[in-house]
């Protein structure tokens, strides 16, 4: 089973789809009301990034996002900072390191440990 580094962990598993976008400012790209980054909904989904640019107001967009409900399930980067950390902490969202295929996943949000869904 592939495993994904732990950066913010979490509490049980998650079924979702997989989002792979490229790199993204929370700040400017994501509506908090919609749940939308470029056209696409990513509340209840797995954002997947290589990188998230941006500055320091990008964790409160994305806090603003998770208390509407609108947030990722989880967020994998390629290259995680400290304003992402920060980001994922402040919104209670799981962050990972690495990367993952497109399509449906099952992750342990404790472990990283993933599988394709069946």
């Amino acid at each position: 089973m592939p495993t994904l580094k732990p950066v913010v962990r979490g509490s049980g598993a998650v079924r979702a789809e997989v989002v792979k976008l490229g790199p993204i400012s929370f700040l400017g790209d994501l509506d908090p009301e919609s749940g939308v980054i470029s056209g696409v909904r990513i509340s209840g989904k797995i954002l997947a990034v290589p990188y998230v640019r941006g500055s320091t107001v990008g964790p409160y967009v994305l806090w603003h996002a998770a208390a509407r409900g609108n947030a990722p399930v989880a967020i994998v980067a390629r290259s995680v900072d400290l304003m992402l950390i920060t980001a994922s902490a402040l919104a209670g969202v799981p962050l990972f390191q690495g990367e993952l295929p497109e399509g449906c996943i099952e992750i342990d949000l404790s472990t990283g440990d993933y599988e394709r869904c069946r």
